[in-house]
């Protein structure tokens, strides 16, 4: 029998790049469904989130930080996430409050402030604060409330820690439409699985390369193929004995990067192939054999065919 109860709806994370969003995705999941990295410019999708309860199915939508575009690229990322705010029905904007709300942030309120929908502040990186800063935390939420009214609520979390995250939660659950199941109960993400697979592999290269490099990036999956256990030629996951085979293309701009990429004697490409197979074999539940080829196509951050092709 239908719920005439149930609550629905898509929860939009808006915020300056670095400020937690997907952090905050992997603690509420208690997994890693989006990567993370100290680097700009890491989340470069809009990533749809299932959060299942008994009386409610609230989808975060994780996308792009706010970043000042230096290419085509850095244009088209903008373009996903004032998309994302026309689709939502929350706005759930981060700052980092330990870093303090600075220009950046003032930006992201103005694109919000005026949208009518249900808005929330969040204010992260709470576990850094010193005993000063953790005295004063309720007065300070009280001021930014009332210079920024235009915000329903105001809360202070730790996406790392997960503190005051059932605050959150339970402020979101109560502010979601009545509406219906979107997606399957034991669905998680709608991310198809070559993209997770290449969003693994981005993010063990942005964790052990330069700052310069992760913005020209990207990596396609160009074979994905299950072998053994009467599985043959399936691009599904496989089980016990079935062996996934994947390729993958690395794409940068300069021979430069490439030859960061593949570092000596193979070593880095080496490196991220391992980091990267192992937890994909966890995501899979499956072995898997990983070929990573590194490709240079000059200055594919700005040219459409190519940023079409790899679905910006």
């Amino acid at each position: 029998m239908e719920n005439k109860n149930f609550k629905s709806g898509y929860i939009g994370l808006i915020g300056r790049t670095n400020v937690g969003k997907s952090t905050l995705i992997n603690k509420i999941f208690d997994r890693n469904i989006v990567i993370t990295s100290d680097k700009a410019q890491t989340t470069r999708n809009r990533i749809n989130c299932i959060y299942n309860t008994d009386g409610a199915q609230a989808i975060f939508v994780d996308c792009p930080g706010f970043f000042k575009p230096r290419n085509l690229l850095g244009e088209k990322l903008n373009r996903i996430i004032f998309q994302v705010l026309d689709d939502v029905d929350i706005i759930v904007a981060m700052v980092d409050f330990y870093g303090g709300i600075g220009i950046g942030d003032s930006y992201v309120f103005e694109q919000i402030k005026k949208r009518h929908v249900p808005k929330i502040l969040i204010l992260n990186k709470i576990d850094l604060l010193n005993a000063a800063g953790r005295h004063s935390l309720l007065e300070t939420i009280s001021k930014v409330k009332s210079e920024m009214d235009f915000f329903e609520e105001v809360i202070s979390v730790s996406a790392s820690t997960g503190e005051n995250l059932e605050k959150l939660l339970k402020v979101l659950m109560k502010k979601l439409p009545k509406g219906p199941k979107y997606y399957p109960g034991g669905m998680i993400t709608d991310m198809p699985v070559n993209k997770m697979i290449a969003e693994i592999i981005r993010e063990k290269l942005s964790a052990n390369l330069f700052d310069e490099l992760p913005h020209s990036i990207n990596v396609e999956v160009v074979k994905l193929q299950t072998k053994g256990a009467g599985r043959e030629n399936d691009t599904a996951a496989g089980k016990g004995d079935a062996l996934v085979k994947i390729e993958c293309n690395i794409y940068v701009e300069k021979k430069s990067h490439k030859a960061m990429i593949i570092g000596k004697s193979g070593s880095m490409l080496k490196k991220v192939g391992e980091l990267s197979r192992k937890e994909i074999e966890k995501l899979l539940q499956s072995r898997v054999f990983l070929q990573l080829w590194v490709k240079v196509e000059e200055n594919w951050t700005r040219k459409e065919a190519y940023l079409d092709r790899f679905g910006y």
